[in-house]
C-alpha cells in the first residue's frame, strides 16, 4: 500500500542522503584534523628556522671559545706556571708572572685571530684568577662601531663581587659549574650596562683555576632576529629561559609586562614542541605556540592567533557549507511542495502535539481521515482528554488549599523556586512578599470550635484576595498566608497595605461574633538587589516584620486588659 507514510519516508530518505553527501561531514572533520596537524607542523618549522638562525651565532661563538680553550690548555707546559697563591715568594711570583705573561700573549694572539673570524661577537677576554698568585690580569678586547676590535683594560677578578651576580655571573657561573657554560642575558657593566649573552669557560692547571675565558654577543643581536620574524598576520616570536619564563617579548619593548603563558610544566620541560598542538589563551583569544631550544638552552617560541592559522580551513569549510546549503535549499523547496499536498494533516497534528507538550490541553484535533494520520490523530485526541482530566485534577490537589481554595504551601515553594532562578539569572528585580498571620485563631478554636476557626480563616482569606487581586495568594498552613507582589500590586504596595487595613476595619464594624471578626498581623518586605541573594532573604525580613506587628497587637491588647 502506497500510504502517506511511504511517500514521506521516500522524500525524507532522499533529502537525508543528499544532505549527508553534500555536507561531507566526514570531510569537514578530516579537514579540521589535517588543518591542526599542518598548523602544528608549520609552527614547528617556523620555530626551528628561527632556532637555526640564532644557533648560527651561538654555535659560532661556542666553537670559537672551545678553540681558545684548547689553545690555553696547550700553552701551559711551562713549569713556572705552577700555582703559588698568596704565599708565593717574590722569586716564585716573578717567574709565574713571566710565564703567565707569555701564556696570555699566546692565547691573546690566537684568540684574536679566532675572534676576527667569528661573526656577531662584541668582546673576547681572558680574566686571570687573582688568587692564583700572579699579578697578570689577562686581556680584554671589545668591538667598536666601525667593526674593529680595540684592546681595553683587562678585567681584574679581584674587583668582582660574587654577590653582584647581575654583573659578575659571567665569571662566577663557570667556576661554579666547573665547565664551559652559557650565561645571560645579563647586564655587562664593562659594555656600558648593555645586555649580553656569553659563553665562558674556566681554565684549570693541576686542579687550580687559572682564570675564565669567554666571548660575548649582544642580546640585541638575538632580539633583532626575533623581532624581524612575522608569523601569519599578527603573530610574533619571543624568547624564554630554561624554566619557561619570558626573557624577551614584543610587549616588553612597549613597557608592557609580557603575559604569563598558561602552559603545563611537562610542555615547558620539553626541548621542543615538535608536532604537538599547543594552544593557550591571550587577550581572550586562543593562540597557538611552538618552540625550539637554542644552543644556550633558551627557548625561541613563535605564536599566532588560531583564527589566522585556521583561516584557510574556515574558507574551505565555508565553501562546503555553501554547497550544502544550496543542495539543502533545493530539497527543502521540493519537500515543502510535496509536503504541502501530501502531509497537511500531519503538519496539523505535529503543531497540535507541540501545543500538548507545552500544556495546551484545549488544542483542536479534528482530522478524521482513514489513513495512518487519522488513526494517530484519534489516539492523540484520546490522550489529550485523559491528560487534561488527569493534570487538572492532579494540579488542583497538589497546589490548592482545600479549605480556602487559594494556593497552598507547595505552590508557594514552586513560585519561590522560579523567583530564585530568575534572581540567579539576573532577570528578576522587582517583587515583594507579604506574610499574614491570623491572630487569636487558637483561642477561637478552643472556645468556639474548629468550624468557627475555619470561618475566621476563610473570612481573612477573602479580604486578602480581594485587596491583592492581581497577586497570587498562598495559605502556608494553619493561620498563616502569604502574597507575592508583582506588577501593579508591587507598584501600589503601600496603598494596598493601607486599603487592607481599611477593609479589615470595615468588615469588623459590621459583625458581632468574635470568630467573624478578623485581626491579622502582617509584614511586607521588598527585594533589594544590592543586599538580597535569594527570596529567602526577603521572606525572613517579611516574617520578622509580621512578628513585630503581632507583638504590637499582643502588647496593645494586654495593656487594655482584653482577654
Amino acid at each position: 500500500m502506497r500510504s502517506i507514510r511511504w511517500r514521506i519516508t521516500a522524500v525524507t530518505i532522499a533529502a537525508i542522503l543528499t544532505s549527508i553527501l553534500a555536507l561531507g561531514g566526514i570531510g569537514i572533520l578530516t579537514i579540521g584534523v589535517e588543518s591542526d596537524r599542518n598548523a602544528a607542523e608549520k609552527m614547528r618549522l617556523i620555530s626551528e628556522n628561527m632556532q637555526m638562525g640564532l644557533n648560527a651565532y651561538l654555535d659560532s661563538l661556542r666553537q670559537s671559545v672551545n678553540m681558545a680553550i684548547r689553545i690555553a690548555h696547550d700553552s701551559m707546559d711551562d713549569p713556572d706556571m705552577a700555582y703559588v697563591g698568596k704565599s708565593g715568594t717574590p722569586e716564585q711570583v716573578q717567574r709565574l708572572d713571566a710565564a703567565m705573561k707569555a701564556h696570555c700573549a699566546e692565547v691573546e694572539h690566537a684568540f684574536g685571530s679566532i675572534a676576527n673570524n667569528t661573526s656577531g661577537i662584541v668582546t673576547y677576554y681572558y680574566c686571570i684568577n687573582a688568587d692564583y698568585g700572579s699579578t697578570e690580569h689577562g686581556f680584554f678586547w671589545s668591538k667598536q662601531d666601525d667593526g674593529q676590535f680595540v684592546k681595553r683594560e683587562p678585567l681584574d677578578s679581584g674587583d668582582l663581587d660574587p654577590k653582584d651576580l647581575a654583573h659578575t655571573t659571567w665569571y662566577y657561573s663557570p667556576l661554579k659549574a666547573g665547565s664551559p657554560v652559557w650565561v645571560g642575558p645579563y647586564t655587562a657593566y664593562y659594555l656600558g650596562e648593555r645586555q649580553v649573552v656569553s659563553y665562558v669557560a674556566p681554565i684549570y692547571r693541576q686542579g687550580f683555576v687559572v682564570g675564565v675565558l669567554g666571548m660575548d654577543i649582544l642580546f640585541d643581536t638575538m632580539i633583532d632576529q626575533i623581532n624581524s620574524l612575522k608569523v601569519y598576520d599578527t603573530g610574533f616570536a619571543f624568547l624564554m629561559d630554561r624554566s619557561g619564563h619570558t626573557v624577551f617579548h614584543p610587549d616588553m619593548a612597549n613597557g608592557v609586562e609580557s603575559p604569563t603563558l598558561d602552559l603545563s610544566e611537562d610542555i615547558l620541560k620539553r626541548r621542543s614542541t615538535g608536532d604537538m598542538l599547543v594552544r593557550y589563551t591571550r587577550d581572550g583569544r586562543p593562540w597557538q605556540l611552538a618552540f625550539a631550544t637554542l644552543s644556550d638552552d633558551h627557548k625561541v617560541a613563535v605564536t599566532a592567533p588560531v583564527a589566522e592559522i585556521n583561516a584557510s580551513q574556515r574558507q574551505l569549510t565555508l565553501v562546503i557549507l555553501l554547497v550544502a546549503a544550496v543542495i539543502l535549499a533545493l530539497f527543502t523547496v521540493l519537500t515543502l511542495l510535496l509536503m504541502t499536498a501530501l502531509t497537511k494533516p500531519l503538519l496539523h497534528l505535529t503543531a497540535a502535539s507541540q501545543k500538548l507538550v507545552a500544556g495546551d490541553y484545549d488544542v483542536e484535533l479534528n482530522y478524521d481521515g482513514k489513513d495512518e494520520v487519522g488513526i494517530l490523530t484519534a489516539a492523540f485526541r484520546q490522550m489529550r482528554d485523559y491528560l487534561k482530566l488527569y493534570i487538572g485534577e492532579l494540579s488542583s490537589r497538589a497546589y490548592t488549599d482545600a479549605m480556602t481554595g487559594v494556593k497552598n504551601k507547595g505552590a508557594f515553594t514552586a513560585a519561590v523556586g522560579k523567583l530564585d532562578h530568575a534572581i540567579q539569572e539576573g532577570a528578576q528585580h522587582e517583587f515583594g512578599i507579604i506574610i499574614f498571620d491570623c491572630n487569636d485563631l487558637k483561642q477561637i478554636n478552643d472556645s468556639y470550635g474548629h468550624n468557627s476557626g475555619d470561618i475566621y480563616l476563610k473570612t481573612a482569606c477573602r479580604i486578602i484576595c480581594r485587596t491583592f487581586a492581581h497577586s497570587p495568594v498562598f495559605r502556608m498552613g494553619g493561620d498563616e498566608f502569604s502574597v507575592i507582589l508583582q506588577g501593579v500590586d508591587y507598584e501600589n504596595r503601600n496603598a494596598l497595605m493601607d486599603s487592607f487595613d481599611r477593609e479589615v476595619d470595615a468588615h469588623n464594624a459590621g459583625v458581632r461574633e468574635c470568630w467573624e471578626r478578623v485581626n491579622i498581623a502582617k509584614g511586607l518586605a521588598v527585594f533589594d538587589g544590592a543586599t538580597d541573594h535569594s527570596v529567602g532573604d526577603v521572606l525572613n525580613r517579611a516574617d520578622g516584620l509580621m512578628y513585630r506587628d503581632k507583638d504590637d497587637y499582643r502588647n496593645n491588647r494586654d495593656s487594655q486588659g482584653e482577654p
